[in-house]
């Protein structure tokens, strides 16, 4: 059957998992205002470009390297189905690499070193560190922490690990933990009973983070500020939004853990948004509001799209 323009859209939009795209701008989006103060210039807009195409690089590769196992547990996915050809998908996937790279070195400084970095992170995770169960969900972790350090070194001409401040460190260590405790429950997403521990850590993880990056970015002698009123609403509701989540997923039998997975990854968004109010600027009052409106427009596209 000849494929249509539209279903063709419609396929690599599922191979990229559309409802999950919308969480990846406000990675470097909140580690280049980290970084600059709440300054933005163009070189964010490269950032956000580059970490796009390093994950959608990586979810073509992911497919590309768990095709086996999707014709035998998910042979609806586009690859096992045969709506899109092996060989495409690896040369988009070539291609979004390329492009990510030829970003970060348009964006300076060292974020083609962290590029390169983010880049080997995606690759060693696809092709065998995924396989590994506590090595693997660590390194898919990694990826999204190095994608906020794309942004903090899209901002500045150089990056130094001794001189980069506590909100981001709290920031990248926070969402790198994060990633690792949801990858590691969407390990077991085929399971039909899957065990309780791994169904609480991402909850027990993130209150921990958010307090982490609380403290490190809040300022007692501005404390009643807008920028740290913000900060106190999205945690407070960041908190309530995540005890909701955590109530279905503590069910007994629990519920399907896919969809699971992408509520919880679409919590980084408001996670994304404590980490930008940790810059405690003006304009990332204003980053804050839109990686929430984000929020729901994700969920919404997760009703045609799978996340996980």
């Amino acid at each position: 059957m000849k494929t249509t323009p539209a279903s063709s859209l419609h396929t690599w939009l599922q191979l990229v998992r559309a409802p999950n795209l919308f969480t990846v701008p406000g990675d470097p989006l909140a580690g280049f205002l980290l970084a600059s103060g709440g300054r933005i210039d163009g070189r964010l807009g490269l950032a956000i470009a580059a970490s796009l195409c390093f994950y959608a690089h990586g979810l073509l590769l992911n497919d590309l390297a768990d095709l086996a196992e999707d014709r035998r547990d998910r042979p609806n996915r586009p690859l096992p189905s045969g709506a899109a050809q092996p060989r495409t998908v690896l040369i988009a996937a070539v291609a979004l690499a390329t492009l990510a790279l030829l970003l970060c070195w348009a964006a300076g400084g060292s974020a083609l070193g962290i590029g390169v970095a983010l880049l080997a992170a995606i690759v060693l995770y696809n092709l065998w560190a995924k396989k590994i169960a506590v090595l693997g969900p660590i390194t898919m972790g990694l990826c999204r922490g190095l994608s906020l350090l794309l942004g903090a070194a899209s901002a500045v001409p150089v990056i130094s690990l001794g001189r980069v401040p506590d909100a981001i460190w709290a920031s990248a260590v926070g969402f790198t933990i994060y990633i690792a405790l949801v990858t590691n429950l969407a390990r077991i997403e085929t399971t039909a009973n899957p065990p309780k521990l791994p169904r609480k850590l991402p909850f027990i993880g993130l209150a921990f983070i958010i307090t982490g990056i609380f403290l490190t970015g809040i300022d007692p002698a501005e404390a009643l500020s807008a920028a740290n009123i913000a900060l106190y609403l999205v945690s407070a509701y960041t908190l309530y939004a995540a005890s909701k989540i955590h109530r279905k997923l503590r069910r007994e039998p629990a519920p399907p853990i896919p969809p699971m997975i992408g509520q919880l990854i679409r919590l980084l968004l408001p996670l994304q948004a404590i980490a930008a109010l940790a810059s405690r600027s003006t304009t990332a009052i204003v980053a804050a509001a839109l990686l929430l409106v984000l929020w729901p427009i994700s969920r919404a596209v997760s009703r045609r799209f799978y996340a996980s």
